[in-house]
């Protein structure tokens, strides 16, 4: 999988971008704000189409103008497919090799692993921020997860309207039943392919520390439900199943949101995305782009080589404000490009 080439037009500060992708790590070299971020998030963008930046996609869009478009064209086994996404104020469209397709079906067509000093959040954040990340990464390389967790949602929409109108005596409980009966269906895949990301996380050895990630699973199931059949009416809402799930963060045995120092929380939450890298690449069969955002600032020289030796067995773009702390070999193995104003200087 590789990333050939990609267009911008009214893309956050680009008006008109061009950029060809050879063979060696990329990296982006530019002050704060020059645009370098931006970049990657417009990759991100076409992988997953979303943002992890901003809460509404309108602010995508080049101030003044009515939309945006990133457009990205790729090569897998010999054969190269155009990605297109465009992003108007009130809508949003995705093609493939200039064909409309559904946003379900264009999903992690070209599969990326982010990582931005912000994703800090996910350890001090809320348990929602959390699935987030983890929904955005896993629906890139299984369908059925994404099936799944979009059927969730509407059953568990309907269900809690049920339940809202129980509370309001318009309804009976038997009216639950088929809802109930779903809720449970799709929640059972959910939750286990979530556990299985999980084993995998804790099964394998992490370049950068003794990290564990520990998923804390709401376990959904008829009996359960029973149990909370009083208090979900009174809160109008289903109380418990995969929307509930939530995980936490420890180096060693140490619980990182509560006693972790912020380099630590930071290297933790690298290190669940590179390993979340290697469940993709494993799952996938093809190794994702990797995005990195100003990680050499704060990683000590070990924690560097090892970032250095990951880089180059995938597509690595990354974003800086100096090459000072990058060793000089791997400088002279990459495409070093300035960007400066929404611009990349050649």
């Amino acid at each position: 999988m590789f990333l050939i080439s990609l267009q911008l037009t009214n893309f956050r500060n680009y008006a008109r971008l061009n950029l060809n992708f050879d063979h060696k790590p990329t990296i982006l070299l530019g002050n704060n704000a020059a645009g370098k971020s931006n970049l990657l998030e417009s990759i991100y963008l076409l992988s997953t189409t979303k943002s992890i930046r901003v809460e509404k996609e309108e602010e995508l869009i080049l101030s003044g103008e009515s939309f945006s478009r990133v457009e990205g064209l790729i090569e897998d086994r010999g054969e190269e497919t155009g990605l297109i996404v465009i992003l108007q104020k009130a809508n949003k469209k995705v093609l493939v090799n200039g064909v409309s397709r559904r946003v379900v079906d264009f999903f992690g067509l070209l599969p990326a692993v982010i990582f931005y000093p912000q994703n800090i959040n996910m350890i001090t954040g809320s348990p929602s921020l959390r699935r987030w990340h983890l929904d955005l990464s896993l629906s890139q390389v299984d369908l059925e997860y994404k099936k799944s967790l979009t059927s969730y949602e509407q059953f568990l929409t309907s269900r809690n309207r049920v339940v809202k109108r129980i509370r309001e005596g318009l309804s009976k409980y038997d009216e639950l039943e088929y809802w109930t009966k779903e809720l449970i269906n799709t929640g059972e895949i959910i939750s286990r392919k979530r556990t299985l990301f999980f084993s995998f996380l804790n099964g394998i050895e992490h370049p950068l520390g003794d990290f564990k990630f520990i998923f804390n699973p709401n376990l959904l199931t008829k009996e359960r439900l029973e149990q909370y059949k009083t208090s979900e009416v009174a809160a109008g809402a289903t109380l418990i199943g995969p929307h509930r799930d939530d995980f936490s963060f420890y180096l060693k045995d140490r619980f990182l949101a509560h006693f972790g120092s912020r380099g630590e929380q930071r290297t933790a939450t690298l290190a669940f995305e590179l390993a979340t890298l290697e469940f993709m690449a494993q799952v996938y069969g093809k190794r994702p782009i990797l995005l990195l955002d100003d990680i050499f600032s704060e990683l000590d020289s070990p924690h560097r080589n090892k970032i250095l030796e990951i880089i180059p067995r995938q597509q690595t773009v990354i974003a800086t404000v100096e090459l000072e702390n990058i060793p000089k070999s791997f400088l002279d193995s990459a495409r070093i490009l300035q960007v400066e104003d929404g611009k990349i200087l050649v």
